[in-house]
């Protein structure tokens, strides 16, 4: 046992090998390519390299470990599923804090088990039948076993290019389906045994939580809720949009700032009461479990709490081991209990952020002055995070190292110690003064927030880095940070190389057409190649039908936000050069509004009198006050540019519906396209007699595939080479209907439906013809 402690000891300030190895091996196992195998196969050359037998003796230990562990995690996914087919009957066990009531729909997060099945983990939804039921599930603060019905899906996975990706977030937390729930037979609360702490934590977290709820007030509560105790409510997304463009998200999510700041005080606390030395560790590391617990075991808060006690042990017992070292360790153990670890955002921010601090903390050290200190760390820290902005959010806030240099004081100084005292005093005694107070406070700080996200902050949208660009970025982060600590000039070099490889978009010369799955509606974008021109036709937008007050959700989304949103910002788009609206319908314009506050749009063109539609004319005079210049147009207009857009329909002024969509022609990368919005079967024969020689090769479907459109004549008559349909899954019109099928089959076009091939896109360069249709699903 000593030897193997002697040998241990000799890896000291190498433990970045074994660990190099172990992330190479994760993603070789788990999502293998020949990136991803070129780069195992460097860490494995380098750890051989070494020449020290212990170095490569841990590294194919750890090797062998991770293997064992990614396999037991990709076999558990093919493990046998409930049928997706039959109503299944069975238990639900779910934790005080693994459930969310968000308006009438209420999430659960829990263990499922039927007879003949084994226990899995899944996420179940249930609708509320009426306001009682709600608040009756609003009330329950202990573990519950609940028998019910209901139906098993898989999640569905990414459907568009870059976009958000369902399936594969569950999978990341070991969830493979999904379960809608059509009646609940039974709820019975299960008070915890003395030996279930993760229980025992699960309910005091959710108490907590609704005494929060019941005490202060609603936006005191939020922070409350969020900064204390790891709980963002539906609220809270309301304001994510606002902190993420500060660039301030980060300081409300639980994270190694908190952990040091509550881990500080409850060691300052127990010093000050005398207890020993000796046994602070101890004490500490069960202080640590229970304020996991307390925070539902995330990812930040477990990597800062696992790092900071293999720190204090390392001084505890004397393993010599270097703050890398400390790093690496938790890294390693990390994977091994949780092989996705690194494929959430969430684990990549909180490792790297704790990586890059080990390097950027001593470069900003040998800067004299306090302050200029501390903004120059919270700038390289900043930009040391481009690879991963790029790689998952496609932009990178150049103002929020200020942001976070004059906001992180007062979090760590006042805000944390301030709801600390508040929530601590509440119990002994409850002044509305207090209450009214901190109310006051917050909303004052979150109307500047506002203020800020709206006039304060620069943007650079980088767009979607490809793996290979992404790994050349990193290499001259490093690169950068090893010259800066070297104090070499040629720090400014790399420096602008990686300014100008995050602007990589204006040198690629590929085009796109591509039609996004906005479910059932409508949205196209077409970019030009080097990034000349970014255009829009229709938005998509979903229909919101009239509920009662208590039913409505606090989460307020849009299908922009998951859809036409991401997939511009992972093109590169910072602004919209023109928006093309069809007709005035809520399928094809609802989330113009949406889109132009996180994408503003210079031009706006619309068929003549769509405006008189009350809702779109709404949207008009809001987009106006933002600097959207607005042009009501008929058949003969011209919209040009890199791009020419030809206007064929309508060709008298209308009213905003189906009859008067505007037809859009034009003809990029060698292919003729026609996009028809929603026109009907009269407005397609007005069509042809207007443009008997009109002759197309790609055919955006009218009206999501509705007999009420194609007519077979029609059809017949252009004979596209591809007819794209886009319509919703599962959706209550039943498109696209059988009669639309048979026409486009007879007429021997290749068809592609959103709903089962989900975006549909072309691509072309400046040097080449436009390539074959891409999709992002294979249609079963």
């Amino acid at each position: 046992m000593l030897q193997w402690k002697k040998h241990l000891k000799q890896i000291n300030n190498y433990w970045i090998f074994p660990v190099l190895v172990t992330i190479g091996t994760v993603f070789l196992v788990i999502e293998p390519s020949l990136l991803t195998g070129v780069v195992w196969f460097y860490f494995i050359s380098r750890v051989l390299f070494t020449g020290n037998k212990t170095i490569i003796g841990v590294s194919f230990l750890c090797v062998l470990g991770m293997m064992i562990s990614c396999w037991l995690t990709l076999s558990k996914e093919k493990q046998a599923k409930f049928s997706e087919t039959n109503e299944v009957t069975g238990h639900l066990l779910v934790l005080p804090d693994k459930y969310k009531v968000d308006g009438d729909q209420l999430q659960l997060e829990g263990s499922f088990f039927s007879a003949g099945k084994k226990m899995c983990k899944l996420i179940a939804f249930y609708r509320f039948d009426s306001q009682d039921e709600k608040r009756s599930w609003q009330k329950i603060n202990q573990s519950v076993e609940i028998n019910l019905s209901g139906e098993f899906q898989t999640p569905l996975g990414q459907t568009n290019l870059n976009g958000f990706d369902y399936q594969k977030q569950l999978k990341e937390n070991g969830i493979y389906q999904i379960l809608t729930i059509s009646r609940i037979n039974k709820i019975t609360v299960k008070r915890p045994k003395f030996y279930e702490i993760l229980s025992w934590l699960s309910s005091y977290r959710k108490q907590a939580i609704d005494y929060c709820d019941k005490t202060f007030f609603k936006e005191t509560a939020l922070y409350l809720k969020t900064l204390l105790f790891g709980f963002k409510p539906n609220e809270f997304s309301q304001k994510e949009g606002m902190l993420a463009n500060i660039g301030i998200l980060h300081l409300f999510s639980l994270s190694g700032m908190h952990v040091a700041f509550f881990v500080g005080c409850f060691r300052y606390l127990l010093l000050r009461c005398g207890v020993a030395i000796e046994r602070l560790f101890w004490l500490q590391l069960f202080f640590s479990f229970a304020y996991a617990g307390m925070t539902g075991f995330s990812i930040s808060v477990v990597r800062a709490l696992v790092q900071s006690m293999i720190s204090l042990g390392n001084r505890e017992f004397n393993w010599h081991l270097s703050g890398l070292d400390c790093w690496s360790l938790t890294l390693i153990g990390g994977l091994f209990f949780k092989p996705y670890l690194l494929f959430s955002i969430g684990g990549q921010l909180s490792y790297c952020l704790s990586f890059f601090i080990l390097y950027v903390q001593p470069i900003s050290e040998r800067i004299n002055h306090r302050m200029l200190k501390m903004y120059f760390f919270s700038f390289l820290l900043n930009c040391t995070m481009i690879p991963l902005m790029g790689l998952s959010f496609f932009e990178w806030q150049l103002t929020s190292s200020l942001f976070t240099f004059l906001l992180l004081p007062i979090f760590e100084r006042f805000i944390l110690p301030m709801l600390c005292i508040s929530l601590l005093s509440s119990y002994i005694f409850k002044s509305n003064l207090l209450f009214a107070s901190l109310e006051i406070y917050f909303l004052i700080q979150h109307s500047v927030f506002e203020w800020l996200s709206r006039y304060s902050t620069f943007t650079i949208v980088t767009g979607a880095f490809s793996p290979i660009l992404f790994l050349l970025i990193c290499i001259l982060v490093f690169f950068t940070l090893h010259k800066m600590n070297n104090q070499s000039k040629k720090v400014y070099l790399l420096g602008i190389g990686l300014f100008f490889m995050m602007h990589n978009k204006y040198l690629s010369p590929n085009g796109t057409v591509a039609f996004i799955d906005v479910g059932q509606g409508d949205s196209v974008f077409i970019q030009s190649p080097f990034h000349q021109e970014n255009i829009l036709i229709d938005t998509g937008g979903r229909i919101d039908f009239q509920k009662e007050k208590w039913a409505i959700k606090a989460k307020q989304t849009t299908n922009a936000d998951y859809s036409v949103i991401p997939y511009l910002k992972s093109k590169g788009v910072k602004y919209l050069d023109k928006v093309l609206i069809s007709h005035g319908d809520i399928d094809h314009c609802g989330d113009l509004v949406a889109i132009n506050e996180k994408i503003p749009i210079r031009s706006l063109y619309f068929p003549v009198g769509t405006e008189q539609k009350a809702v779109f004319g709404r949207m008009i005079d809001r987009l106006k006050k933002k600097g959207t210049k607005c042009y009501p147009v008929l058949t003969g207009a011209l919209v040009s540019r890199s791009i020419s857009l030809n206007i064929l329909a309508p060709n008298s002024p209308g009213t905003g519906e189906n009859k008067d969509s505007m037809v859009v022609y034009t003809k990029v990368g060698g292919k003729r396209f026609l996009f028809t919005g929603d026109l009907e079967k009269e407005g397609e024969h007005e069509l042809l007699k207007h443009f008997p020689d009109l002759m197309i090769d790609v055919l955006k479907v009218g009206h999501h595939g509705s007999k009420t459109s194609s007519d077979s004549l029609f059809i017949q008559k252009l004979r596209p080479m591809d007819s794209i349909i886009s319509c919703g899954r599962d959706n209550r019109f039943k498109h696209p209907h059988e009669e639309t099928m048979n026409t486009l089959k007879q007429a021997s076009t290749n068809s592609f439906r959103t709903d089962k091939n989900g975006m549909i896109y072309y691509e072309w360069t400046s040097f080449s013809k436009m390539l074959t249709a891409k999709t992002i699903m294979k249609e079963d």
